[in-house]
């Protein structure tokens, strides 16, 4: 990889450029794709470093924008797979990155993109808009042979409930994620650190695939038994899981595995969840 300093980039974290660059290009941001860009340059160098990258690493971006971190990971990744789905704002990603032929521009919605044609090993970046938060985790979850890290900003209260332990606070989607993920919490994002400012706080996550998961039921059976759970979560589980065996099945086995009959799906570890799976599993072969 080289660089060409022959055309000057705009400093792209100064919201004043961010707006005179949308102003200029007659660009007015949509809601409906939570677009709010990272103005600040102190975060900028913390998702580099949560990135952890050795040179000439596969990274893909999730919702490029106008390159802003397409431009501070681009020395560091080989290649670099800028998504972008707004058509308005691709012009002006490929021109701020022109200077990397490293960086490829994918002019798409991050949802269509198959992870396994981009390489494997893939660190997946971005600052996720909130609606598309779950389908770009879940995404990490099925195309997990081929993602070593993600490195994502989402939305406080979802990022603290993806971080929790067995609890109330804790989602179906944690739940799922911890079965193939390590992950961490990297730092709270004030609100002024993207431009516009969206309403809600964000944090900075890291996902890291485990070597091994943490789960010995096959992958379909212990999502069915989540989502069984998970469906209405102040039922027991005892009631939940009547919906996949009968009810006098479903107390032996929560007998069986030393667990309540009380016991309610939120409250269970994702190793308690597997040996429920693997039972089911059993009972219904």
């Amino acid at each position: 990889m080289h660089e060409d300093h022959t055309h000057a980039t705009p400093v792209l974290t100064a919201p004043s450029v961010l707006r005179r660059l949308l102003d200029d290009h007659g660009i007015r941001l949509t809601k409906a794709l939570g677009q709010h860009f990272l103005a600040d340059g102190n975060i900028l160098a913390r998702i580099i470093e949560a990135c952890d990258l050795s040179h000439g690493e596969p990274v893909v971006e999730v919702g490029a924008g106008l390159g802003t971190l397409t431009l501070a990971l681009a020395s560091r990744a080989d290649p670099l797979w800028a998504v972008e789905k707004d058509p308005r704002l691709v012009p002006l990603l490929k021109e701020h990155v022109a200077r990397w032929p490293n960086v490829r521009v994918l002019a798409s919605d991050f949802r269509r993109v198959r992870l396994k044609d981009l390489g494997t090993e893939l660190t997946v970046v971005g600052n996720l808009p909130y609606g598309i938060t779950s389908d770009v985790l879940l995404t990490l979850i099925r195309e997990r042979n081929v993602v070593k890290r993600g490195v994502l900003m989402v939305q406080r209260e979802l990022g603290e409930r993806l971080l929790s332990p067995p609890g109330p606070k804790i989602s179906r989607l944690g739940v799922h994620l911890n079965a193939y993920f390590r992950l961490s919490l990297v730092r709270r994002i004030a609100a002024t650190a993207f431009f516009p400012p969206p309403e809600v706080e964000s944090v900075l996550i890291t996902a890291d695939r485990l070597p091994i998961p943490r789960i010995q039921a096959p992958p379909d059976a212990f999502e069915t038994v989540l989502a069984a759970l998970f469906a209405t979560r102040r039922k027991t589980a005892r009631n939940s899981l009547a919906a996949l065996v009968c009810r006098e099945r479903v107390a032996q086995i929560l007998e069986h595995l030393g667990l309540p009959p009380s016991v309610r799906g939120e409250a269970l570890s994702v190793e308690q969840v597997d040996a429920l799976a693997k039972t089911l599993l059993k009972s219904d072969s």
